[in-house]
């Protein structure tokens, strides 16, 4: 059953197929369907055991936040629903007020951990289903688009062999699950295009909401995909009110089950941002407005913050911000460090002069490159030099691809123009609300700047890059060269780059 019924069919069908642009048959042709079966499962056993590795290997709480995550996921082991701030809490940060579903799902996994061992480790590995499930979806978004083989093929390399992802993936941290919520809401709305069907629309809501409850920066992917919904939709939305009761009448009980995982969603997101906007003003309140300064200080992060804006108010000189700063033990202390030092240089008149935007944002994009095809962690490891320049060419070879192969009357075009729409609006917003704010209000480039905040839309850029770049050519045999070229390239930059970069300090002591 439709979910959404009008008196035309023309508008529930998904648009007739066109014929597409030309970069299938020869796929195909090149690599059979046991071939690709084969190459498939070996570049996922190879990126599990990668994970695996990384997951063992790994110094603790190296990795982003990660003694954060694992120390909130224990809390919240301790309890049945949910914990309250309290002394035991402070120093790890707000654990109310605060999106919750990744520690409630780290936290009851906590109590299957009867194998012996550490429950860092434990976690680690929990974490790993959520890369399969993110690469999985991803993949199903391709094949909306195409079922070339070599296009597959190239989109689960790269995938699995993005070096922040790939690192990221096997650590504990709520970007995992933010990812696999990105990656599956991304494919149900494009499918619901596609089969028209109530149950894709629901399943698209339902990890819409889960990835809005698990961290505050899904608010912007949640918002471009339903902007999408309107504007694909905006002939049928008049058919709603009767179209729902009737989907949700002779959908059974898997539709009623949707329906009420949404009103639940709903319920709870509106209970926890819509609850900090009426109470506090914000989606995110400062932890001294929840709780006492006395204990929001007890917070790094926190700390950090209230240092910084003594220093700019004036109420501290810049000898007693660089002593309150050798007071936070991580590497906050240095980002605070860098910070007070640029901008009393910046309030003197010698510091450097502020960019405007397109200033932050080419230098932005090298950044999220160097960082999304190497690291930013408490350790950092950037892929900088040729290889960044390697990747910003072939983003630019992407646009120029778009330009040259889109048709808005291309059957593809349906999926490929909201891919483009939703990555392109997620980093926007990144960039401008909230790296360049940053940089604005601190004078310092690299504060909030990492490579690992697009990740939620590194599936959708991964899909359009793959598709168009070898829609660029038109005989079978230069497209499997340059298909394979580029998967050396991502391949080299992921373990070989870390093992040749990677000093003592990255790894768990002998």
């Amino acid at each position: 059953m439709h979910l959404m019924s009008t008196t035309s069919t023309d508008q529930l069908r998904a648009p007739e197929a066109v014929p597409s642009q030309p970069v299938a048959d020869q796929g195909r042709e090149l690599i059979s369907r046991r071939a690709m079966k084969w190459i498939a499962a070996t570049l996922l056993i190879y990126f599990g055991l990668r994970l695996v590795y990384f997951a063992t290997n790994i110094a603790p709480f190296l990795p982003p936040d990660e003694i954060t995550h694992f120390k909130v996921s224990r809390i919240f082991s301790k309890v049945l629903l949910f914990p309250v701030d309290s002394p035991e809490t402070y120093e790890h940060g707000l654990v109310t007020n605060i999106p919750w579903l990744y520690y409630w799902v780290m936290g009851k996994l906590l109590h299957l951990n009867v194998f012996g061992i550490p429950d860092l480790l434990f976690l680690r590995l929990c974490n790993i289903p959520c890369a399969f499930g993110t690469v999985y979806f991803v993949w199903r978004t391709l094949r909306l688009l195409t079922e070339d083989r070599l296009t597959q093929i190239l989109l689960i390399v790269a995938m699995t062999n993005t070096l922040m992802f790939s690192f990221l993936s096997a650590a504990v941290s709520y970007d995992n699950l933010m990812n696999l919520a990105a990656a599956t809401a991304t494919y149900y709305l494009l499918a619901f295009f596609k089969e028209r069907s109530g149950k894709l629309l629901a399943l698209s809501l339902v990890f819409q909401l889960a990835g809005s409850l698990t961290k505050l920066t899904f608010l912007p992917l949640f918002l471009v995909l339903n902007l999408v919904l309107l504007a694909r939709e905006a002939r049928n939305i008049r058919c709603l009110p009767k179209a729902f009761p009737a989907w949700l009448k002779s959908a059974g009980w898997q539709g009623k089950g949707l329906a009420l995982l949404v009103v639940l969603g709903v319920a709870l997101n509106l209970q926890l941002h819509g609850g900090n906007l009426l109470r506090y003003r914000s989606l995110e309140p400062a932890m001294s407005k929840v709780l006492s300064v006395e204990a929001a200080m007890q917070n790094r992060i926190h700390a950090r913050n209230t240092i910084i804006a003594l220093f700019k108010e004036g109420r501290v000189t810049k000898d007693k911000a660089l002593e309150m700063a050798l007071t936070i033990k991580t590497t906050d202390r240095d980002d605070l460090i860098n910070f007070i030092e640029s901008y009393d240089a910046y309030s003197k008149g010698k510091g450097d002069k502020l960019m405007s935007p397109p200033e932050y944002g080419m230098w932005w994009l090298l950044n999220i490159i160097s960082t999304v095809y190497g690291i930013k962690a408490h350790l950092y490891m950037p892929n900088n030099g040729p290889m960044v320049f390697l990747f910003a060419a072939l983003l630019l070879l992407t646009a120029i691809a778009l330009m040259v192969r889109w048709r808005p009357e291309h059957s593809d075009a349906g999926f490929s123009g909201p891919l483009v729409a939703i990555s392109g609006f997620y980093a926007s917003f990144i960039l401008y609300f909230l790296n360049y704010a940053t940089y604005l209000d601190t004078r310092v480039f690299g504060i909030t700047l990492s490579g690992r905040y697009l990740l939620p839309v590194i599936g959708a850029t991964h899909v359009i890059g793959c598709y168009y770049l070898l829609s660029l050519f038109r005989n079978g045999y230069l497209r499997l060269g340059f298909a394979s070229s580029l998967a050396l390239l991502f391949i080299s930059s992921d373990l070989p780059f870390f093992l040749l970069n990677a000093s003592p300090e990255w790894f768990v002591e002998p």
